[in-house]
């Protein structure tokens, strides 16, 4: 990609302002403010549709390449210059190869690689130790520069302590410290060190008995003269960006690019697994040179939103010879008296970020092939991705040294959060394409309505829903947080009527990160459907503490909100629903009034993509999961291959062999339920629901079933 760019923001309240940043190989780049009416491309079978929007920006602005480097490290302001210091911490590698930075202190570096550990100053090799450590086994190490020479220490359980000495002279030593780096490095991967550190220290020179002491765990405020001492506490505050020095040598350090925080340090007992029970055993964090919070990008414009523009989702889009970028930013309903709407869409803004520059497309091109059974090719802006690693993971991958991504941000540049990004998974429309999807049939039926994202529900809550007669979500929001549920809950138990039209969501529990508000954080525990799972005493989430994993696990399931779960999921075609018999019902059969399915027929087993409307992952209705007991299903699918697959948490367990054939919790189920005070929940139970309303222009059963719904939830 030769033009790419992303906002300091996904959405904005019409009369503010939202701010771009632009890397471009081209002398000059073209911006517009367009509306992006529908979602697709070439490969999608339908056309982007989009609208220029009159917006006062500069013809064109300069273009340059502008670069990241990834990689997380803590960082204090300048140590005063000193020629005798003592430097130790704690250490658990988790991927050792070329050599990186344990601890620094200006020019003066401790480092480790496989091979063992090294003191540099500059250039110089002041001690080595042939010693190597063991991937994912904490160590300690401590290195001492005097008058009388350079003694480095290392300390590997079960192993005899092992030392080097060495003759030199002064050396001087003064500036800022830093915990796993160096300094800056070039643009790319950062070089920094990949794995836990804890309990960092750097004073004046000591002797070995005090290295014995901090390494048998003394306090180092306690051996050391706490003036000149540096004794960061990685442990404290896990969801902020500052650590304190616990003695009075600097003023603490700012800690960078989003380490894993809040997990155990080296003299975890594995008696507690909460850190806010035991803060003293958790004093680590785990660095990644993979790590992002920011990709750094200075700005190249800034757009002032009208305060009368209509909500909806709009785009940067920039253009330089044949190279274009759409930026998406969504405005949301400001002051103005023409921001009332009876419909507002929420787009799953916090499941796109976690899906966010989701690498498998691409890195895993070939063992895709064995999901889908055919080739069904990736977006090219995903080659692209994979040469970059330097702008971070989705919540979905591992980092370098394996360990799984728990956080997100959306400060750096996000290729699948694009209006014609093709995604394999679906031979097309998912996520944000798809949520556009929506938009259009929405517009086609010119309804008057509102979008916001996950944040506003998030920030706003209950205020915000209330002013709208009608929620619809999008297609897949699987991530969010306890004050969302809860909005979402209390929005429906006060009157308001709530169109879940989509599939696995509620599902993943989700936080802001406080210290990076543009960052979401998950643990995923050990359940559900995931690429990796949480190691041991890191399942709580650094921002809030809390439990992470499944809603379901903390005895929230989906289907307490929404009447239906996650059930299942499957890539290979999407299916259709039968009418249930309950669908006959006086009370409810307006939800099928001019559908050409009649009670046990097929409707919705048509559409792009998968090729219906019950595909990709699925929910089914369940009292024994919160399902209340006088919701209606009125539907349910059929037709499913024997490619789809059960989620982990419902699998039968026990002796008793499954059912033969299909099993019967592999459905998604349509489902509609009332809630006194006339609040009302619609769901629909599969994200391919709002791809097969597309189908045909609109005219088909699953567009009517929704319209019907629509219409009458509008209702006084």
């Amino acid at each position: 990609m030769r033009l790419v760019g992303y906002g300091d923001r996904l959405s904005v309240a019409a009369g503010g302002e939202v701010a771009f940043r632009i890397s471009a190989e081209h002398p000059q780049v073209r911006p517009e403010i367009v509306r992006l009416r529908r979602g697709g491309g070439p490969r999608h079978g339908s056309a982007l549709v989009e609208e220029p929007v009159a917006a006062d920006l500069p013809d064109t602005v300069p273009g340059r390449v502008q670069h990241t480097t990834s990689g997380s490290f803590v960082e204090t302001d300048p140590v005063p210059a000193r020629a005798r210091v003592g430097l130790a911490l704690w250490f658990r590698p988790t991927l050792l190869a070329d050599e990186r930075p344990l601890l620094a202190v200006g020019p003066l570096v401790l480092a480790v690689s496989a091979a063992g550990l090294v003191l540099r100053h500059g250039d110089t090799v002041l001690a080595a130790l042939a010693a190597p450590v063991v991937e994912r086994q904490w160590a300690f190490a401590a290195a001492v520069v005097s008058g009388s020479g350079t003694r480095l220490t290392l300390h590997r359980p079960g192993a005899p302590v092992v030392e080097a000495l060495a003759e030199t002279g002064p050396v001087p030593v003064g500036g800022p410290l830093r915990v796993g780096s160096a300094g800056p490095s070039g643009p790319g991967l950062g070089r920094t060190f990949n794995g836990g550190v804890a309990r960092p220290v750097v004073g004046d020179a000591w002797s070995a008995e005090v290295t014995a002491a901090l390494a048998g765990g003394a306090d180092a405020v306690a051996l050391l003269d706490p003036a000149t001492t540096c004794a960061l506490d990685l442990g404290a505050d896990p969801g902020g960006t500052r650590v304190p020095d616990r003695g009075g040598l600097t003023t603490g350090g700012t800690v960078h690019h989003l380490p894993t925080r809040g997990v155990p340090g080296p003299f975890w007992t594995g008696a507690e697994r909460d850190f806010r029970a035991s803060p003293a055993e958790f004093d680590a964090l785990h660095l990644h040179d993979d790590d992002l919070a920011d990709a750094g990008w200075d700005t190249d414009l800034t757009w002032a939103v009208p305060a009368a523009l209509p909500s909806g989702v709009y785009a940067l889009k920039i253009t330089a010879g044949a190279d274009v970028d759409r930026i998406p930013v969504v405005v949301t309903p400001g002051a103005h008296p023409a921001h009332t709407a009876p419909v507002l869409v929420v787009l799953p803004t916090w499941t796109y970020l976690a899906y966010a520059n989701w690498r498998t497309y691409a890195e895993y091109e070939t063992e895709r092939l064995t999901l889908y059974g055919e080739d069904r090719g990736i977006d090219e802006r995903d080659r692209w991705l994979a040469a970059h690693p330097e702008l971070g993971r989705s919540l979905y991958d591992v980092h370098s040294d394996g360990s799984g991504v728990c956080y997100s941000t959306r400060l750096r540049p996000i290729v699948n959060i694009r209006p014609d990004y093709y995604t394999p998974t679906t031979r097309g429309f998912r996520h944000f394409a798809q949520d556009l999807l929506l938009l259009d049939w929405l517009d086609g039926r010119g309804e008057d309505y509102a979008v916001v994202t996950d944040d506003e529900v998030e920030q706003q809550g209950l205020a915000l829903l209330s002013r709208h007669r009608v929620v619809l979500t999008g297609g897949h929001p699987e991530y969010c947080s306890a004050g969302m549920l809860d909005s979402y809950l209390a929005y429906t138990r006060t009157g308001g009527r709530l169109m879940y039209l989509g599939g696995n969501g509620f599902y993943q529990v989700t936080a802001r990160h406080p210290g990076v508000p543009d960052a979401l954080e998950i643990r995923r525990g050990h359940a559900g459907v995931a690429t990796w799972v949480s190691d041991p005493g890191e399942e709580h989430l650094s921002a809030t503490g809390e439990p992470g994993g499944l809603w379901r696990m903390r005895g929230r399931a989906p289907n307490v909100l929404a009447g239906v779960g996650f059930t299942a999921q499957g890539f290979d075609k999407g299916s259709g629903y039968r009418r249930n018999a309950a669908s006959a019902d006086p009370a409810v059969s307006w939800v099928f009034d001019g559908v050409k399915a009649g009670v046990g027929e097929v409707f919705g087993d048509e559409g792009p993509g998968l090729g219906g409307a019950a595909g990709d992952e699925l929910d089914r209705a369940d009292v024994t999961l919160g399902t209340p007991a006088d919701a209606v299903v009125l539907a349910s699918s059929v037709g499913h291959s024997e490619k789809i697959a059960l989620v982990p948490e419902e699998v039968d367990h026990g002796y008793a062999a499954p059912p033969p054939g299909l099993h019967p919790k592999i459905r998604a189920d349509v489902v509609l339920l009332h809630r006194p005070g006339g609040g009302a929940v619609f769901s629909v139970g599969s994200i391919a629901w709002s791809t097969a309303m597309s189908h045909a222009g609109g005219d088909n059963d699953t567009a009517r079933v929704t319209g019907n719904v629509l219409d009458r939830f509008k209702e006084s």
